[in-house]
């Protein structure tokens, strides 16, 4: 048999392979060497598409050392067959050749694997004890007799991509893991206490960094390490041992800020959802982890009306880039928010809103936040400060874009909100340091730069400085 070819899984070259496929068998290997530094893994799962006549051989391989950091870290490939014959022998030769002498592989048993494909994920792997297979099928005793998720699979389907990449981005940066007791750090269990504690000492750091305006002498220097690693003690992340990483870490210009603000106010965000009992993150019921956001959510069908309204309305206000596609559009509605709405005061307009899909936990169970350290720091960007401590909102779909990042799946997310405006002041000066707007306005407008009317805003910036004034109402899923 001719030695199949192997396509980068997700690769545009990659034939296409049914979603719900079967895992026919799999096995995870691992080899450490000291003298010559390896510590890898490579799993190996052969895969049936039901029905199709369809095979595939499903490996993932890297350094075992990634995975700590990353857990989607290593490389993906697939080999695709029209019969199950040829594709068990694709996998036994895999198999050889990685235990052999010459590589050295030996099969590991995990009760739970985090590696390989998403169906093998979750499910245990090689020869497993029978008090650890007892344990692992009363679990699954437990979830089978969970009562079916009401939700729509949609909205399931979003609440669970979410959580993944909260969860992910929480513990690739900062020292820790989800357990039955919470959020475990070296240190232990997290608590809000140690955050705030973290916190303090942010906000020590930015007044020295902003008081030195990038001049530190040597004392000054010295002390901006000193609360650096009183953070890191405080906050465990992981930095990496050499010492250009350590220097890398040092908490001294306005993207670091904006970063380990970021990392503290998710890590507040995932303590608050995953309540009192710690177990919302730890548990895998998609119904306690909608339950937990308190927003109501729900999904668009794709042919509906108001699915192609909002989409029409996202595609036709882009300006500067015309590449956004709408995959998905849900609808959101957060009680606390719609209670408190200013709905007196008019001019009210609906307005974009992007962030990187980490941060849609926290966004949709306690709402936009008003930035803080960042203000005046003359960061390069609108949210942080350019019309003061305030909620901005931009008309423009590709404007919100420029502020999110693709999870896994390949997808960002913005919110539409519905925004009171009512009597706007118009800025064309970046106007640092305003806690309102002025008197007889309700809201402060950054006007965009045209030609022959010259501004510092690039783009219309719509801000409001009570939470009030905005409230969410649908969330789009899309791409660029």
């Amino acid at each position: 048999m001719a030695k199949p070819k192997a396509y980068k899984f997700g690769a545009s070259d990659e034939p296409a392979f049914a979603e719900d496929f079967e895992v026919l068998t799999k096995a995870v290997l691992q080899v450490t060497d000291i003298k010559s530094n390896h510590n890898k893994y490579y799993s190996i799962e052969l895969h049936e598409a039901p029905g199709l006549s369809r095979y595939r051989v499903f490996t993932h391989y890297g350094r075992t050392d990634d995975l700590e950091s990353n857990p989607n870290a290593g490389a993906r490939e697939t080999r695709h067959f029209d019969n199950r014959a040829e594709a068990e022998v694709c996998y036994q030769q895999i198999y050889r050749e990685k235990t052999g002498a010459s590589k050295g592989y030996k099969e590991v048993s995990l009760a739970s694997s985090k590696i390989g494909s998403h169906k093998a994920r979750g499910n245990s792997s090689g020869a497993i004890d029978n008090k650890t297979l007892e344990r692992i099928e009363s679990e699954k005793e437990k979830r089978a007799q969970r009562a079916p998720s009401t939700l729509p699979a949609g909205v399931q389907a979003l609440i669970g991509y979410i959580y993944d990449e909260a969860t992910n981005a929480l513990t690739s940066t900062v020292a820790a893991k989800i357990t039955a007791h919470g959020i475990e750090t070296p240190l232990g269990v997290l608590t809000l206490g140690q955050i705030e504690k973290g916190e303090t000492i942010l906000q020590q750091l930015y007044q020295i960094v902003k008081a030195v305006d990038g001049k530190a002498s040597t004392r000054e220097q010295s002390k901006i390490e000193q609360l650096s690693g009183e953070f890191y003690t405080c906050i465990p992340h992981r930095i990496g041992r050499t010492r250009e990483a350590i220097n890398e870490a040092i908490i001294d210009s306005p993207a670091d800020f904006e970063q380990k603000q970021e990392t503290l106010q998710l890590m507040k965000d995932m303590l608050q959802v995953n309540g009192e009992a710690g177990s919302v993150l730890f548990d895998d019921e998609i119904d306690a982890k909608y339950k937990a956001l308190q927003c109501q959510v729900g999904w668009l069908e794709p042919d509906s009306a108001e699915f192609q309204q909002i989409a029409n309305y996202v595609i036709a206000s882009q300006i500067k880039s015309k590449s956004i596609k709408v995959k998905q559009v849900y609808t959101l509605r957060r009680p606390q928010e719609w209670e408190v709405f200013t709905n007196h005061i008019d001019n009210q307009r609906q307005l974009f809103h992007g962030s990187r899909v980490r941060n849609w936990v926290g966004l949709l169970s306690r709402g936009i936040l008003m930035p803080k350290i960042v203000v005046g720091m003359g960061v390069n960007r609108t949210d942080a400060g350019w019309l003061g401590n305030g909620i901005y909102f931009g008309d423009t779909s590709c404007t919100a874009a420029f502020y999110t990042t693709p999870g896994k799946k390949g997808t960002r997310f913005m919110a539409v909100a519905r925004v009171a405006l009512g009597k706007m002041a118009p800025y064309k000066k970046i106007t640092y340091g305003l806690e309102a707007p002025p008197d007889g306005f309700d809201s402060c407008h950054g006007v965009r730069h045209k030609m022959l009317s010259p501004s510092q805003f690039a783009d219309d910036e719509y801000v409001v400085y009570s939470p009030k004034q905005q409230r969410l109402e649908y969330l789009v899923e899309f791409t660029v």
